[in-house]
């Protein structure tokens, strides 16, 4: 029998402490209370001077701005060399973006490029430089995550792939027995097992029909968990307002989504409260992918281990972790939204009496994982029970060893923000291994916050660069009890090169309360760099302790950013919560009761950490950095982040994440887009411009450019990207590995389409495209769909051109076929629309990695096929077969037999390609309108020695 997973633990951070006697981290005299905001940064952040000749020395893996030097008026700057490592492009006020981001690469560097004068006259340059190694070893995050797409709620869509099912589970007196089962079936109730209730799919398939957990769960595993594996797209649906016991592992042993796209969910239905499951969700032993988990609530801990085997693209919205904690080792793509975590604590000490590390606990835990999203949280009061005075009859005590949040320091590529940490036993957030901070409250916790960059015992600086920003620091905790740690501290900075924007760390305790103040003798410090920032504008105000200080300080000082003390001292976080609430006065506690209470409501995710920082904000005189209203956005990477990651708004000219049916323009530059959804009007990638989709949807509504080199669109793991076409001249390659493409208008511009994995709608209802001359659609192996879909039966064609090549690419398995099919967005059980393909310009097939027998392959299946191929290339014969490609006008195919031989090759063509008599009259017009003369020679076909060519790219 295999035992439970257990978690790794942190190692100890410190040495013991007793009560009375906090870590001598604390200051020997109070750091100056106040301070100055320093301006916002120049949108591109940190400008280095380029005078044309100096090699300058950059830090790798960064982004660095040049502002280049010239002998007159600059009105133009142009980059005539690109460097060999990162991407370099021109910026609004021809300064130079040299982006190295996602590149580890140290050494001589080079890019050339040119001044045009207001005179017309030009000079050219040649910019040198040696670039150091980066700091962080991981660089910076890109925020590649697993998300799908939402409403306009935010509630994540979860769709159902081709093999689905339902289990309704409830816990009410009409659930349904075996016994009922067995007497409605007139069986006996031996007879009611997985096998067969697997054969009778009503059972467990409705609401009128749900099953007591017990037959469901029996259902569910052996849906999901029988051998061989197969990849499913599964619901398990409990009915709300009941508890549920003795469910097992609820995920079972090597569990599979059919894709990103298509998930196994994990679900409530019904009204009342989320469904209680008081078993603990635990995913080891064996890999385990795309999995979604939402509206219930988990008493007994959820635990993902990558044991024998990455676990990975799991996702967790609207769900309460309460009691135990929730923990992950060894994972990738993890994301965790909309949800609350709070009152985790043990209810009693493993031996006689309460050890501050063996009985830790915590809110949160990670390690190891690869691509965390942890957004739109609550956690609150983790780690720890009131009323404990360290013996083993009190509640659980707080310690260093327990959190609202850890996460070690082998996390990389997290992104954090949007989320309340509130009364943590110690920290407010580990954040070990670096991270994409931004807009969150940490409030009342003995620490708010570190960001270690990796740094951890033997460990060097092997995480992310860290960029914080726009986060709120407030009400230091000064709990205490045994090896308590922090007291009272603020921000803990012990990476290199991290960027701090637009914070705030204020009042260690109300001021307008000195009983408070007078309990908190201790005072750490409100924000610690232990090496030098790359920037830090950070507002500190009235970090005071009553050791240090007296009272009166508080109120006796300069106040910060131009602002008296007086007018501060109203900033706090009781005074919002008062206001809140409508109260004379209230406690942090009373709001974070009340912010709990609206989980699950019709008020849920109304109320955000963005409403208590820009009170903040606004109090302490920061005017609002957006009002929302912009709605062109030109991208410039900053120097003081990561210059690639679409949703940093520090990015972008407006300051502003663009938003629905806004316009945008990407500048040339290579852009991450991931975990939003948003539709915007027009998108242009500028020459050379790149975008990686990489998890939610993005949808282009108007027009679609790229500039004179090109540009590339690359989607995968869970990304969507939907276009009304595409009618540049300049080429435009798109990579499709996973997730969806799909393109709802008339693609008639110079394209390069390359398919291995996930969906290519290359046209849904009434849509076209049209592969002209020098275009190429290229279908890679045997797991990418391609075709078409859409939620009417009206037409979606693929028009080839003379000069233009499809390709199929076979793998150890076979082809992919081009055809119809249920892509799962319209949740249909098949695809409506009517579908053909207009045969024109090079076939191309290629067996070299073809590993199977002889057989045939059906390349195409469509409802109707015109034309014929000027030519067809078979690569990669090499002897083993003899190869006919069949043209089938009347079943409408194109197929490729393979046979015994000797490498000899054949075409045949069945039926007449120009008559449409039998066709779908609508359909038949709309594949061969405006077609002219119709060309009768017969295609050549040829088995070609050479390699497969390249797919066709820009110059």
């Amino acid at each position: 029998t295999t035992p439970d997973p257990v978690l790794p633990a942190p190692d100890d951070t410190g040495e013991a402490e007793t009560p009375d006697s906090p870590p001598d981290t604390s200051p020997e005299t109070q750091p100056d209370n106040g301070g100055e905001y320093t301006t916002r940064p120049p949108q591109q952040g940190p400008v280095t001077e380029h005078d044309g000749v100096s090699v300058l020395e950059i830090a790798g893996g960064r982004v660095t701005t040049l502002e280049v030097a010239a002998t007159g008026a600059v009105v133009k700057v142009e980059i005539t060399d690109l460097p060999a490592h990162g991407n370099a492009t021109v910026n609004l006020d021809n300064s130079i973006a040299l982006v190295l981001s996602g590149s580890d690469y140290s050494g001589p560097l080079s890019l050339g490029y040119k001044i045009t004068h207001a005179d017309g006259t030009t000079e050219s340059a040649t910019a040198s430089f040696n670039v150091a190694p980066p700091a962080q070893q991981a660089g910076w995050g890109t925020g590649t995550h697993y998300m799908l797409e939402t409403d306009a709620n935010g509630d994540v869509i979860v769709e159902t792939g081709d093999n689905h099912r339902k289990v309704y589970i409830s816990g009410s007196e009409n659930a349904l027995s075996k016994a009922d089962i067995a007497a409605l079936e007139g069986l006996k109730e031996s007879a009611i097992t997985a096998k067969w209730l697997i054969t009778h799919p009503e059972y467990g398939g409705s609401e009128e029909m749900a099953l007591a957990s017990d037959v469901g769960m029996e259902l569910w595993y052996g849906l999901t968990g029988a051998w061989p594996r197969e990849a499913t797209s599964h619901w398990l649906l409990f009915e709300r307002g009941h508890t549920y016991e003795d469910l097992g592992r609820i995920i079972a042993r090597g569990s599979e989504g059919e894709s990103e796209l298509h998930p196994i969910h994990v679900t409530s239905w019904g009204e009342g409260e989320r469904p209680v499951l008081n078993s603990q969700l635990r995913v080891y032993q064996e890999p385990s992918k795309n999995v979604v988990v939402t509206d219930v609530t988990f008493t007994n801990s959820v635990s993902l281990l990558g044991q024998n085997g990455i676990v990975e693209n799991f996702l967790f919205d609207d769900v309460l972790i309460t009691g135990s904690m929730f923990g992950m080792d060894k994972t990738k793509h993890i994301t965790f939204r909309n949800s609350e975590i709070q009152h985790v604590a043990k209810d009693a000490p493993t031996g006689d009496n309460w050890h501050p590390h063996v009985d830790r606990s915590g809110g949160f835990f990670a390690g190891a994982v690869e691509g965390l999203l942890f957004e739109n949280n609550f956690v609150y009061h983790n780690g720890w029970s009131e009323g404990y005075d360290g013996t083993a009859d009190a509640g659980m005590p707080p310690s260093m060893y327990s959190h609202n949040i850890y996460l070690q320091n082998t996390t990389t590529d997290v992104t954090f923000r949007d989320n309340i940490s509130a009364m943590g036993s110690s920290y407010g957030a580990q954040m070990r291994g670096g991270g994409y901070i931004e807009d969150n409250a940490f409030i009342d916790n003995n620490a708010a916050v570190s960001m270690m960059g990796g740094i951890y015992q033997t460990d060097g600086p092997i995480g992310n660069f860290s960029f914080f920003t726009n986060n709120l620091v407030t009400s230091g905790a000064h709990k205490m009890a045994s090896q308590i740690g922090g007291l009272t501290m603020g921000v803990l900075n012990g990476a290199y090169d991290t960027t701090l924007l637009d914070n705030i760390v204020a009042h260690l305790a109300d001021p307008n309360n000195p009983e408070e103040f007078e309990a908190k003798r201790w005072a750490h410090s409100p924000l610690t760099n232990d090496h030098d920032p790359f920037y830090d504008n950070t507002i500190i105000y009235n970090w005071i302790g009553s050791r240090y200080m007296d009272y009166s300080t508080l109120w006796e000082n300069d106040g910060a950013n131009g602002l008296d003390s007086a007018t501060l001292n109203q900033v706090t976080i009781q005074n919002f919560a008062a206001e809140l609430l409508d109260k004379d006065s209230a406690t942090i506690k009373d709001l974070m009761e009340y912010i709990g209470s609206l989980a699950d409501t019709e008020l849920d995710d109304t109320f955000t950490a963005d409403q208590i920082i820009a009170w903040f904000q606004t109090g302490f005189g920061l005017s609002p950095q957006t009002d929302g209203s912009a709605v062109d956005h030109r991208f410039i990477p900053n120097a003081l982040a990561d210059g690639i990651r679409w949703d940093n708004r520090i990015n972008w000219t407006t300051n502003e994440v663009p938003d629905d049916g806004d316009t945008v323009d990407l500048g040339g530059n290579w852009v991450y887009y991931g975990a939003r959804t948003t539709r915007i009007e027009d998108l242009d990638l500028g020459s050379g411009g790149r975008l990686h989709v990489t998890s939610g949807k993005l949808t282009v509504e108007g027009t679609l450019e790229t500039g004179a080199r090109g540009g590339l669109i690359t989607v995968e793991g869970a990304g969507q990207f939907w276009t009304d076409g595409y009618a540049g001249t300049s080429r435009l390659t798109i990579d499709i590995d996973g997730g969806r493409f799909a393109n709802i208008g008339h693609v008639s511009g110079t394209i390069s389409v390359s398919a291995s994995g996930g969906q290519t709608i290359l046209a849904t209802d009434g849509a076209a495209f049209d592969l002209g001359g020098s275009s190429e659609l290229r279908i890679e192996g045997s797991k990418a769909k391609v075709g078409f879909d859409g939620a009417e039966d009206s037409t979606a064609v693929l028009r080839m051109s003379e000069g233009a090549i499809l390709t199929f690419e076979g793998d150890a398995k076979g082809f992919s076929t081009l055809t119809e099919f249920r892509s799962g967005h319209w949740d249909q059980s098949g695809s409506p629309v009517k579908s053909g393909v207009l045969l024109d310009g090079l076939l191309q097939i290629d067996l070299s990695s073809y590993a199977g027998g002889i057989g045939t392959h059906t390349l195409i299946a469509v409802d109707a096929i015109a034309g014929a191929f000027e030519g067809i290339n078979i690569h990669g014969l090499d002897g083993r077969f003899d190869a006919t490609v069949y043209v089938d006008y009347e079943r409408d195919e194109l197929r490729l037999d393979l046979g015994n031989g000797s490498g000899q090759v054949d075409i045949r063509m069945l039926g007449d390609a120009w008559d449409g008599s039998d066709e779908d009259a609508e359909l038949w017009e709309e594949l061969t309108a405006n077609q002219g003369v119709h060309d009768q020679t017969m295609p050549w076909i040829l088995d070609d020695q050479d390699d497969l060519p390249d797919l066709l790219s820009a110059a």
